[in-house]
């Protein structure tokens, strides 16, 4: 093997873990910092209504397109949407990619049965959520308190752990 072919592997493997990996202040306990985006069908998303009485769980997922383990996320949200589907539970993905039109094909493509916003290059939500990687996974409860964060995504074991809490916080 060439130096150079070992050094882009090193850097490759070094991206990896940088997108994963999120560093945020924001933890449970904590207030969510409120946000309105424009969804992939025109309307407007804002956190704060969600939390006006009688109140919803949100989950918060922080994505994008080209991030593997955000892909990788994607088929267990859409199934822990439909799970929830007829509670007072309401999910939403936020794509921090640069164009709109690459979230919403790949979220058409991939069948996506949330609501998905677009924030270009995370101009609103990267500063709000102290977004350092992704994806970056907050459920907050009724109230509008943090009550869950993750980084990254490690494959069934993560989505189990969104769905109890999840569970959790309708009882």
């Amino acid at each position: 093997m060439t130096k150079r072919f070992i050094l882009a592997a090193l850097l490759l493997l070094g991206v990896i873990f940088i997108v994963t990996a999120v560093f945020a202040n924001l933890s449970a306990g904590t207030k969510a910092p409120d946000f309105t985006l424009q969804t992939l069908d025109g309307k407007k998303f804002t956190l704060a209504d969600n939390f006006k009485a009688p109140g919803k769980v949100v989950l918060l997922d922080i994505w994008a397109t080209w991030c593997p383990p955000c892909r990788a996320e994607i088929p267990h949200l859409v199934k822990l949407q439909n799970k929830y589907k007829d509670k007072a539970v309401v999910f939403v993905g936020v794509a921090v990619d640069d164009k709109k039109a690459d979230v919403a094909s790949f979220s058409k493509k991939n069948k996506i049965n949330y609501t998905v916003c677009a924030d270009e290059k995370g101009k609103t939500i990267s500063s709000k959520y102290q977004v350092r990687g992704i994806p970056a996974t907050y459920i907050i409860d009724k109230k509008g308190v943090i009550r869950y964060v993750h980084s990254g995504f490690g494959g069934a074991d993560d989505a189990a752990k969104m769905d109890k809490e999840i569970a959790s916080l309708l009882k």
